[in-house]
């Protein structure tokens, strides 16, 4: 995820000097055997609407096409690997919404979950998720300002204003009703069934909300 935060914010600068923004949720659907469905979705519909009034001063008329081009192919490309993942099945990329980019795909359990996760990463370096029947961890992957590559410090103070208005979250759907939760400013819902937990991003760049969460079921 950090690779797409940092091409979000650094296609955001070349053309964007007021704050923008975009959401990210992670939603992940665990079965009673471990396997289950996977979910992550990339809403930057805020951001267009102030690219497409820079759009006006482009004299070249080419800007928008091209950066929404390149976005586009960007994630379709790299979300279509995950069909070569051993366990990972029904593969679907949506980028039919302007600027909101999706993929669901099913996983044969949370070893093949890791590996679409982490496809970038050496096998088993980082499991993000951990299961075992009756519970499902996530683990802290902080996002540092120092990953978006920048030694402009106006840049960086832009960036934490636009990390703010950013929001992330993350979703857990279990299949039976959730007894405890590690993250205290995760929430439960009225059926027991599905954790939310809601940060904005300068947050979890700080440190200061922790996207760790042990969820007990």
């Amino acid at each position: 995820m950090k690779k797409y935060i940092s091409l979000f914010l650094s296609a955001a600068f070349l053309i964007v000097t007021t704050i923008g923004c975009f959401d990210i949720t992670e939603e992940v659907t665990v079965k009673k055997d471990g396997s289950g469905q996977y979910i992550s979705t990339i809403d930057a519909s805020k951001l267009s609407e102030q690219m497409q009034m820079l759009a006006a001063m482009d004299t070249t008329g080419e800007m928008m096409s091209k950066l929404k081009f390149g976005l586009d192919s960007s994630f379709a490309t790299t979300w279509d690997t995950y069909k070569t993942i051993k366990g990972i099945s029904q593969v679907k990329v949506d980028t039919s919404k302007e600027y909101v980019y999706k993929v669901t795909f099913d996983f044969e359990n949370i070893t093949a979950l890791n590996a679409a996760i982490n496809k970038d990463k050496t096998a088993g370096q980082d499991n993000v998720y951990t299961w075992e029947k009756g519970k499902l961890s996530r683990k802290d992957i902080p996002l540092n300002l120092n990953d978006l590559k920048t030694d402009d410090e106006s840049q960086k103070e832009m960036m934490k204003s636009m990390l703010k208005e950013m929001k992330y979250t993350v979703i857990m759907h279990l299949p039976n009703n959730v007894k405890k939760v590690s993250n205290k400013i995760s929430k439960i819902s009225d059926d027991k069934k599905t954790v939310t937990f809601e940060s904005n991003l300068f947050d979890v760049t700080e440190g200061t909300v922790k996207l760790s969460n042990e969820v007990i079921y």
